[in-house]
């Protein structure tokens, strides 16, 4: 009786749990908390395994979920869904406007903004349309599927929580964001344009508690150990209290970002990327320096953590591999185009999308790794240093066109 009774338990937690595998890779950084932690092992050096063109600019991050890979050409307006064993293409939905922001995966259905001013909701078997909601505005935010709902930023509209089922609106709020939302313990965790962090009950959309930074957030949430952890602009990192927004620790990287951090459970550290090209390692209780990385042009994208190793991508169109425990360099892969979109890495491979129209999937090569030292120094107090602020102004206009 007790072997059924705990049988009966393991079926509900089951069935509460979104539809799809744990390995997956299903929406912008992983999971609901933007751990961007893989949940296989993946170590450098890396070979192509295959490479598919989209024909277009790959702002969104690809997401991977049963065997799936979803990405979007932004300049045909198209999200395409690719197996991810092959690249070969198995549907394609066109919106009509550019679509740069990240999909999400859940219970068969595909959930991606556009700039047409729609959020989307798909059949992620066929690319067939479920539902479309007006957002009045362009979107850039990544969606986010919690509680039964759907999260949403826009450019220079509302934030919304729109009905996963039906595609109606349960709330919305006043202000815009290029920010994707975080949720944990039935909250909701978001930054703004206008500079303000927010916690909000994920239900009513109430304001729980919020934080005046002066200064707007493109970098989205991460969550950890009861921590909320987000970067404005200016490159100040905060840690904020999950439960009550009292500021744990501040650290300021000395340069612009639009990074999200990363953390590595592992070992309490956190990763956060910036315009100048290097990814600076804080310990995530105390906000103290561990390490600084080489530089490899501006990144704007979030670092991934597969099992003690660190993958990123940079505008430059260097996509590499560091020691996550010191910083130290160990494989580097030249892009040829730069990118905005964050690796995803899953079932032992790691998944890249490009600004040149490329979708590329890597796996483990048999060559041996040359470490590349770390530069472990204080950061520079000048924060574009030459070419590394051209390529950052190049980056950011080629995004803001968009908007």
């Amino acid at each position: 009786m007790r072997k059924l009774a705990a049988l009966a338990a393991i079926i509900i937690v089951i069935m509460l749990v979104p539809a799809f595998a744990a390995a997956d890779w299903p929406m912008a950084r992983h999971d609901p908390q933007h751990t961007s932690v893989a949940d296989s092992q993946l170590t450098p050096p890396l070979a192509v395994q295959w490479q598919t063109s989209i024909g277009g600019e790959a702002v969104a991050s690809p997401v991977i979920a049963n065997g799936t890979l979803y990405e979007s050409n932004g300049d045909g307006d198209t999200m395409y869904a690719l197996d991810a064993a092959t690249g070969s293409q198995v549907w394609t939905f066109t919106a009509n406007g550019a679509i740069d922001s990240t999909p999400v995966v859940a219970n068969d259905s595909l959930v991606v903004s556009s700039y047409d001013g729609n959020l989307y909701r798909l059949d992620a078997s066929t690319g067939k349309q479920i539902w479309s909601f007006g957002m009045g505005s362009g979107s850039y935010s990544s969606p986010l599927i919690y509680d039964g709902r759907v999260y949403v930023g826009t450019d220079t509209g509302d934030f919304y929580a729109v009905d996963l089922n039906s595609g109606s609106q349960d709330w919305a709020l006043p202000w815009s964001t290029q920010s994707s939302a975080a949720g944990d313990d039935n909250n909701i965790f978001i930054g703004t344009y206008q500079g303000t962090f927010y916690c909000l009950n994920a239900s009513t959309g109430m304001t729980v508690w919020l934080y005046d930074a002066n200064n707007t957030f493109h970098s989205s949430p991460l969550i950890y150990n009861n921590t909320v952890y987000c970067a404005a602009r200016n490159g100040t990192l905060y840690a904020f209290d999950e439960a009550s927004g009292n500021i744990n620790w501040t650290y300021n990287i000395g340069y612009n970002t639009d990074s999200t951090p990363s953390v590595d459970p592992a070992t309490g550290t956190l990763y956060i990327g910036s315009y100048d090209g290097r990814v600076f390692a804080l310990d995530a209780a105390t906000g103290s320096l561990k390490w600084v990385s080489s530089s490899y042009g501006p990144i704007y994208s979030t670092t991934a953590v597969a099992g003690g190793y660190l993958y990123g991508a940079s505008q430059a169109g260097s996509l590499f591999a560091l020691d996550a425990s010191n910083g130290t360099g160990l494989w580097t892969y030249d892009l040829s185009s730069g990118v905005f979109a964050s690796p995803a890495i899953t079932d032992g491979r790691m998944f890249i999308g490009t600004m040149g129209g490329n979708v590329l999937a890597f796996n483990e090569s048999s060559a041996v790794p040359t470490p590349v030292p770390t530069s472990t120094g204080t950061p520079s107090a000048t924060p574009f240093p030459g070419a590394l602020a051209l390529l950052a102004a190049l980056a950011a206009v080629c995004l803001l066109r968009r908007r």
